[in-house]
């Protein structure tokens, strides 16, 4: 196979050292230069001051979960003359039989790149990338405040406290004066409901006080007292990460309002998916249909003999995949948007979990759609493109 690079690199990354391989030359032989560096940053140095010495701009690596960042980031900075740098995805570059050492990698990553046979991952830059590590924390930080709130809704089960049972939000602005109240004296009386209810909450101050109605020890008091404080402590680190994403964003403020122009989409919801997918999307994948599969919103192609064996969809990218899907649950709850419209005639025949991830991918093909062409989300534009003809009577 004829080569088409005349000096690349391959890279095999591990968690404390690297094996490089350089191949030059555009014959049948290449001459082979291979080093080995570790991940400190002061070798990192190294390895780039390596490459320009051996005037190398094509460099491709392939790593598990995050080594590759720091190996990126230091070529990505400090090699000002590179001309492609790509992560590949070692299941798509099976090695051969017989590869089986970390030498024998790297040379095998450099030969594969010489003869263009690589498809890079898809790696945003540099700011997207660190708002995807705040969306994700952010995206943990709620689960975990959910797991407090759902460790103290059993513990005001276990000692006979039903207040989820007259109020939809027992952490609300009301709930939250009852239970610091109760961690505080141990027990509840009417003057304490009056004092702390809102007038909002539709259950009355009697049910409320039949509900909570018991007694708490010094060291249940304590344990209750530690719930809530953990709890707020969670929101306050919420709200922190909350205002860096809109600090990190702000470049990127255009699309967050193009995102949030579309239904059931906010302003969170907007700094997820562009820390997914960036601002650009359509520089790093060529139709919307290619971004959705890397999404794991496309049915597989399993097919055989004429006969579809499965259509289930991809794995793809988890943290986008869910978001989309809670997007879409509040996106068909809008009332006559074109999304609740072809959800609600589509979810009696395709079930209602088909039909959400169908919708999941209708709004992820508009956002492609929108951050290509500038514009904002028009409903009537949306109408006609996403929902069915209507029915004439004869």
């Amino acid at each position: 196979m004829e080569a088409l690079l005349e000096c690349c690199c391959g890279i095999d990354v591990h968690r404390d050292t690297l094996q490089v391989c350089i191949l030059k030359g555009l014959t049948d032989t290449p001459e082979v230069i291979r080093a080995e560096f570790k991940t400190m940053q002061q070798d990192l140095q190294e390895l780039v001051q390596w490459l320009i010495h051996h005037d190398c701009n094509h460099i491709a690596m392939e790593s598990t979960g995050v080594y590759w960042r720091p190996v990126y980031e230091a070529i990505e900075e400090c090699h000002s003359n590179y001309q492609s740098l790509l992560v590949v995805n070692a299941h798509h570059m099976r090695n051969l039989p017989g590869r089986k050492s970390d030498i024998k990698d790297s040379e095998w990553i450099a030969t594969l790149l010489r003869h263009g046979l690589l498809t890079p991952s898809f790696i945003p830059d540099k700011i997207t990338r660190t708002l995807r590590e705040y969306s994700r924390l952010y995206r943990s930080f709620i689960g975990e405040k959910s797991r407090y709130l759902n460790r103290l809704e059993k513990f005001l089960q276990t000692h006979g406290f039903k207040l989820s049972s007259v109020m939809s939000n027992i952490y609300g602005v009301s709930g939250k004066r009852l239970l610091y109240k109760l961690s505080e004296k141990g027990y509840l009386i009417s003057a304490d409901i009056i004092e702390a209810v809102d007038r909002r909450v539709k259950a009355s101050n009697e049910e409320i006080h039949a509900a909570i109605k018991g007694k708490l020890a010094i060291l249940e008091r304590r344990l209750l007292k530690t719930l809530l404080t953990k709890v707020d402590q969670v929101q306050s680190e919420i709200d922190e990460i909350l205002a860096i994403m809109r600090e990190v964003a702000e470049p990127y403020q255009s699309a967050v309002e193009q995102l949030d122009s579309i239904p059931g989409v906010d302003t969170v919801a907007a700094y997820t998916i562009i820390a997914e997918i960036s601002a650009t999307p359509h520089n790093y994948f060529s139709t919307s249909a290619k971004l959705c599969s890397w999404a794991g919103l496309s049915p597989r192609n399993d097919e055989s003999a004429g006969k579809v064996k499965s259509r289930k969809i991809l794995h793809g990218n988890p943290y986008i995949k869910s978001i989309l899907c809670q997007v879409a649950w509040a996106a068909v709850r809008v009332r006559n948007s074109s999304f609740a419209l072809w959800f609600w005639s589509h979810q009696g025949k395709l079930g209602k979990k088909k039909a959400i991830i169908a919708v999941a991918r209708k709004i992820l093909t508009l956002i492609y759609k929108l951050l290509q062409s500038g514009e904002f989300y028009d409903s009537i534009i949306a109408l006609k493109a996403y929902s069915s003809p209507p029915l004439h009577n004869s």
